[in-house]
């Protein structure tokens, strides 16, 4: 039993997933999801708890992903592990369900706190509902965040983290809403 289990902040539940109790939220900085989750993962070092669950994101649509109910993803974004193992049919398109992922921003660095070394990357993709010939833009929103490796930094692991989650208003690529006003 980890310290986190008995101070009662997550319970295990049968089909093996964890779950944060009400109100506990688990935000953590690109830097912490790079620096520590990330980082870990990739070289096989535990983890106090096994928060981040793996699961291939591009299987399906948003909001069908484990834990995916429209309710759960208004409240709080989820996190998940892959692998970039299966090809992708283009770098800056991945098909999911009935739908793609669009890169929006691409390659943002992420920096260690302390001595601004660079440590991953970040990719921000919309989610695009597809309906025969037509797409429509939805409110989802993933960032995809794979580590730089120090041995070769022109390289970047398999593996990769996931945060997802919806939009609450309308944004646009350059930061301004539907209405013009900057969102801060």
């Amino acid at each position: 039993m980890t310290s986190f289990e008995m101070e009662g902040l997550i319970t295990n539940e049968e089909d093996g997933r964890v779950r944060l109790l009400p109100g506990y939220m688990f935000d953590p900085t690109d830097e912490v999801l790079v620096d520590f989750y990330l980082k870990r993962r990739v070289f096989f070092q535990p983890l106090p708890v096994q928060i981040i669950p793996y699961f291939d994101v591009f299987e399906t649509e948003p909001w069908k992903l484990p834990g995916g109910d429209g309710k759960i993803f208004n409240e709080r974004k989820c996190f998940f592990y892959n692998t970039m193992g299966r090809g992708l049919e283009s770098l800056d398109m991945r098909v999911a369900g009935n739908g793609q992922w669009k890169i929006v921003e691409k390659g943002k660095d992420i920096h260690t706190p302390c001595n601004k070394e660079i440590i991953g990357k970040r990719n921000t993709l919309i989610f695009w509902e597809v309906q025969g010939a037509y797409a429509r833009m939805t409110k989802w929103v993933m960032h995809e965040f794979r580590l730089v490796l120090i041995a070769n930094p022109t390289q970047m692991s398999k593996w990769a983290v996931y945060r997802i989650f919806m939009k609450k208003n309308e944004i646009g690529y350059n930061g301004e809403s539907s209405n013009g006003d900057r969102n801060t």
